[in-house]
């Protein structure tokens, strides 16, 4: 006896929906951006070994950055239209850079009371260009036996390629990290979160600061 059809179904799938530029709006756009967000964190305090720059949350309140706030707003639609979401609108609930120098990493995390989270990439390079998704169904982790070769139907987590010019959207609550920074030059990206606007004025905004920089009401 025999089988006279097989499928294998994906069923409630984890998306990670990427978007890039062309090559010569990137490197415009990440020119400028490079400059905005160096100048905000200058002069640079002081950081723990393996630590980070991290800007204050208000980069998409700023007009230096306004073509990169098109950019998140454009994306967010596409894929609120992409899920079939039925809402009245949504919000940029916070928006920061990250410089991240040789050597340094993040742990993994999420991005609580915020529907999608998102990274546009500013500057990366080889040794500098992943962010790594975690699976979030713990349970798969009840029994975990050797396999003969890695790939995405098997593996606990998932490497995705940033190249500078490029944004990642992904659900809020997904996990993720950034792999120590091999490279011999800083890693610059700007992470953001969305969520939908009549939830934003209270539990949506991030609950950290950054540097404190001009105008940006850090305390």
């Amino acid at each position: 006896m025999s089988f006279e059809k097989t499928q294998a179904l994906t069923l409630f799938p984890t998306f990670v929906w990427t978007h890039d530029l062309p090559a010569a709006q990137a490197q415009a756009l990440n020119q400028h951006l490079e400059a905005a967000v160096l100048k905000l964190i200058e002069p640079r305090p002081a950081i723990p070994p393996g630590g980070m720059w991290q800007t204050h949350q208000d980069l998409h309140e700023r007009p230096e950055f306004r073509p990169l706030v098109q950019l998140i707003t454009q994306s967010s639609n596409g894929v609120l239209d992409y899920l079939q979401i039925d809402h009245a609108g949504f919000e940029i609930t916070g928006c920061w850079a990250n410089v991240t120098p040789s050597g340094s990493s993040h742990v993994s995390h999420t991005h609580p009371n915020n529907y999608l989270s998102g990274v546009y990439y500013v500057k990366t390079g080889p040794g500098a260009d992943a962010i790594r998704f975690v699976d979030p169904r713990l349970q798969t982790r009840q029994i975990s036996p050797r396999v003969k070769q890695h790939g995405p139907t098997n593996s606990d987590h998932a490497l995705v390629t940033c190249p500078a010019g490029r944004l990642v959207l992904f659900p809020a609550w997904l996990q993720h990290a950034v792999p120590p920074n091999s490279s011999g030059h800083e890693r610059i990206s700007i992470a953001f979160n969305v969520m939908f606007s009549d939830f934003t004025r209270q539990m949506a905004r991030p609950k950290w600061d950054g540097i404190k920089t001009p105008g940006s009401g850090a305390s």
